[in-house]
């Protein structure tokens, strides 16, 4: 029987749960198609279909440091889009391998696949803030290249590395700059410092230069500017880059680090990041999809809400998403924890079986 007209599909992509125990025929290749990624097209679809409010700018979290950004125009942006799956890294070339002495260590993947970086309609650029592959990413990258004629915005080293073992044209790539610019559409996005200590680690040759491995991303959106850091650790620097910037919404990493390396920002260096980047919201990030460094958000609001009430930037806010949550700024800085929506406007009454105005008959 085949598999085609059996399982029922809406516009978005989602699968209806009426049909899929019909009976039909089953095989890996086709459970791995209806099932992964877990969220099908919809979010695609949502982000296709969105319309940017004057004056307002929004993203779209993917889990771990993965996003997107769609402007006024309507022009797309993926940042960081990690589409693998677990993985193990070696002392031979991982920076976090090196520093701790690890001769493996295991990224077991937490967060569940909420794009199908395949399916999006419009893509215009990809922009990769240093050469990990959890944020340099094959799967995205290839798919990008095969269904859009984007750019690929990366730092030097990792803009090697896409050329050579994964076939960006030349053409294609923009290679930052620290301390310039580009314009893509109506977007206007800014290479400043990062320092990102692992990336510089990470390879045969090593330590590398900041500024060859690692750039943080600010896009001057209508609403705001946001910032992008990747995995960079906590730096003095980040207050000259606060003070030569005007940046609203900051996303970072945070994490648990295990006695022995500190691959990820904790808690109170994202605070101090965040001061002193004059940042008025802060998006930590990347603390959900490892299960060796997973760490509880909350401790980064306790750490916000206790500065705000020694009046120290009492106005900063922090928002926590969730994989394919979309943040709108300025509209959501106040909403503090992100909530998936519940489809209670989908609800009528007058139709309900249970207590309708036909229920009892």
């Amino acid at each position: 029987m085949s598999n085609e007209g059996i399982v029922k599909y809406d516009e978005r992509g989602v699968m209806d749960g009426g049909t899929v125990g019909l009976p039909r025929k089953m095989n890996r290749d086709i459970w791995l198609k209806e099932v992964f990624p877990e969220w099908g097209t919809y979010l695609n679809y949502e982000i296709d279909t969105f319309e940017v409010k004057p004056g307002t700018g929004v993203l779209w979290y993917f889990g771990a440091m993965s996003c997107a950004l769609k402007s006024q125009s309507g022009a797309v942006f993926l940042i960081d889009l990690y589409a693998g799956p677990s993985m193990f890294t070696h002392y031979s070339y991982d920076g976090v391998c090196k520093t701790c002495g690890a001769e493996k260590l295991y990224w077991i993947r937490t967060h569940p696949m909420v794009v199908d970086p395949w399916k999006f309609k419009r893509i215009d650029a990809v922009c990769v803030t240093h050469h990990h592959q959890d944020h340099m990413d094959f799967y995205t990258i290839s798919a990008a290249l095969q269904t859009s004629t984007c750019k690929f915005i990366a730092p030097p080293e990792a803009a090697r590395r896409m050329k050579k073992n994964m076939g960006v044209p030349e053409d294609r790539l923009i290679v930052t700059d620290v301390g310039k610019s580009v314009q893509v559409e109506d977007m206007k996005i800014d290479f400043a410092p990062n320092y990102d200590v692992m990336a510089s680690k990470t390879g045969f040759e090593t330590p590398a230069p900041f500024e060859e491995v690692a750039v943080t991303y600010i896009f001057n959106t209508m609403g705001g500017t946001f910032a992008f850091l990747g995995d960079s650790l906590f730096h003095n620097g980040y207050r000259m880059v606060g003070e030569n910037y005007d940046i609203d919404v900051v996303s970072m990493s945070m994490g648990n680090n295990a006695p022995g390396y500190t691959d990820k920002m904790s808690p109170w260096d994202v605070w101090r990041v965040a001061e002193s980047l004059n940042a008025k919201v802060i998006l930590p990030m990347h603390h959900d999809n490892w299960a060796n460094c997973y760490e509880d958000p909350s401790y980064v609001e306790d750490i916000v809400s206790r500065k705000n009430r020694e009046s120290r930037h009492p106005e900063m806010k922090t928002v926590i998403l969730l994989p394919g949550g979309r943040y709108v700024h300025p509209d959501d800085m106040n909403i503090g924890r992100y909530v998936y929506p519940d489809n209670r406007e989908l609800m009528d009454w007058r139709r309900s079986t249970e207590y309708g105005p036909d229920a009892m008959k």
